[in-house]
C-alpha cells in the first residue's frame, strides 16, 4: 500500500465491494444484504455498514469493508487496506442493482423424519443438559423432531401449520469445517427459507392464552429457560415461549401484531419478557424495546445474569 494512495478506504460502498470480490451475500430486502453462510451477519446498504451479531462481542464485528476482510478471513489492518487498495486500483465499482430478496411462493415441510431420534436426544441431554423428560415432551407434541442428517429440526408452527424450521447440527464441525464457513460455532445452524409472511416468525410454545410472552435468540435457549421454569410456569399458565433466531425486533413485533390479530392478545397481556443473551447485539436489542410500550405494557428484562445466555444458566446449574 503506498501513502499516496487516494481510496477512501472507510467509505467504499460496501456491498458493491463484497460483490465485486465474490463474497457470497444475498439480497434480503430492499436496503439489507446479509451473508449466505451466517444469516445474523447484517449489511445495511444505506448506512454502508455491517454488524455480524453471533460474534458482536468480537473486535472488527461491525464497520465498513476492511472490517468486513479483517473479522471474514482474519486479515490484519495492514493485509486489510493492502487488499482493498490491490482490488481498487484501476476498476470502477459497478453499482448492484438493487431488487427485493425473492421468497418462496409457498412453503413445503419437506424433512425426511427418522422414527427413533437417537442424536438428536443425545445431543440436548448430555451436550446442552436439557432432562430427558423435556426432551421426550417437545418431541411428543412434535415440535422438535430429528432428519435424516441427525439434526434436530425446530419447527414454526403458526397455529396448526409449519411454516418453516430451524436446524441445529448434533455432530461437532471439524476445524477444516469452521474454517470453510468462516464460523467459530460448534455446531451447525441454519435458519430454512421460507414465504415472504412468515420470514418474520421462529419457533414457539404456546400454553393456554398468551398473557405473559417470552422471546429468546435460540430455540435451544427457549428450551432451557423451560427447563429451569417450568413449575413457575405452569403453575401460572398461559404463557408464549418465542424464539426468534438473532435480535430482530421485526420478529418480536411480527409475533405482537398476529397475536393482536388471532388471539385477542390486546385484552389479556400481562407481560413481555426479553430474554436475549447477555452480549451487546442482545443487550442493544433490549434497550431499544425497552424505549418503547406495547399496548400499555413495557419489556421486561430478563437477560440471564453472570452468564451469556440461558442454555448456559442451565448447564451451570444443572
Amino acid at each position: 500500500m503506498t501513502k499516496k494512495s487516494n481510496i477512501d478506504f472507510y467509505n467504499v460502498p460496501i456491498t458493491d465491494y463484497l460483490i465485486s470480490i465474490g463474497e457470497p451475500i444475498v439480497s434480503v430486502g430492499r436496503n439489507y444484504y446479509q451473508h449466505k453462510d451466517h444469516d445474523s451477519l447484517k449489511i445495511n446498504v444505506q448506512r454502508n455498514y455491517f454488524v455480524w451479531n453471533s460474534r458482536s462481542g468480537e473486535k472488527n464485528a461491525s464497520g465498513g469493508v476492511v472490517q468486513y476482510l479483517q473479522i471474514m478471513h482474519n486479515l490484519t489492518l495492514a493485509e486489510a487496506l493492502r487488499k482493498v487498495e490491490s482490488d481498487l486500483t484501476g476498476n470502477e465499482l459497478k453499482p448492484v442493482e438493487n431488487k427485493e430478496r425473492a421468497y418462496p411462493k409457498v412453503f413445503n415441510y419437506r424433512v425426511s423424519e427418522v422414527f427413533v431420534p437417537i442424536e438428536a436426544q443425545r445431543y440436548l441431554v448430555a451436550e446442552r443438559k436439557i432432562p430427558n423428560r423435556i426432551v421426550r415432551h417437545f418431541f411428543s407434541i412434535d415440535l422438535i423432531s430429528q432428519n435424516e442428517n441427525k439434526e434436530i429440526v425446530f419447527k414454526w408452527y403458526k397455529g396448526d401449520e409449519v411454516v418453516g424450521f430451524t436446524k441445529q447440527g448434533t455432530q461437532p464441525l471439524t476445524e477444516e469445517q469452521k474454517e470453510k464457513h468462516h464460523t467459530k460455532r460448534d455446531y451447525f445452524k441454519y435458519v430454512a427459507p421460507t414465504t415472504e409472511k412468515d420470514t418474520y416468525w421462529g419457533f414457539n410454545y404456546l400454553i393456554g392464552q398468551p398473557k405473559n410472552l417470552f422471546f429468546f435468540e435460540a430455540s435451544i435457549d427457549l428450551v432451557s429457560y423451560y427447563t429451569l421454569h417450568e413449575k413457575e410456569l405452569l403453575e401460572k399458565g398461559d404463557f408464549w415461549l418465542i424464539a426468534i433466531d438473532g435480535v430482530a425486533i421485526e420478529k418480536v413485533l411480527a409475533f405482537l401484531g398476529y397475536g393482536l390479530k388471532y388471539l385477542r392478545l390486546k385484552s389479556c397481556l400481562e407481560s413481555l419478557n426479553v430474554c436475549f443473551d447477555n452480549d451487546n447485539a442482545g443487550l442493544l436489542a433490549l434497550g431499544k424495546l425497552q424505549e418503547t410500550q406495547w399496548n400499555g405494557v413495557s419489556f421486561t428484562d430478563r437477560t440471564p445474569r453472570d452468564f451469556e445466555d440461558w442454555n448456559e444458566v442451565l448447564k451451570k446449574r444443572g
